[in-house]
């Protein structure tokens, strides 16, 4: 059984123009991700979280706490997000970088 290292940190979730959510880590600058709902943003959020420290050195930056974020984004939902670094899992090829297109 592997051990855990299971980082947690203050996620934003801001409503966006089309209906869904944007969500960024103010500690962590490159992790930024989206979804239609609630849920999915906050699954796409543990995901992009795992997969932004996994690329990091060793040390990783401090996490802001949830009374801090809460005077800099008064009008956003803010949700601690939890992530195990030993199960994530590598990144894979972003989708605005892969030909969908069918061959014919």
């Amino acid at each position: 059984m592997t051990k855990s290292n299971i980082v947690t940190y203050p996620a934003v979730f801001h409503d966006n123009e089309v209906g869904g959510y944007t969500v960024t880590f103010p500690d962590i600058e490159d992790a930024t991700t989206s979804g239609q709902t609630l849920g999915e943003s906050l699954v796409n959020a543990a995901i992009v979280l795992g997969q932004t420290l996994h690329d990091q050195p060793t040390v990783l930056p401090s996490a802001t706490t949830i009374t801090e974020l809460m005077h800099q984004y008064p009008m956003a939902f803010i949700q601690f997000v939890a992530v195990d670094l030993n199960q994530v899992i590598a990144r894979a090829v972003p989708t605005d970088q892969v030909d969908l297109q069918l061959i014919q």
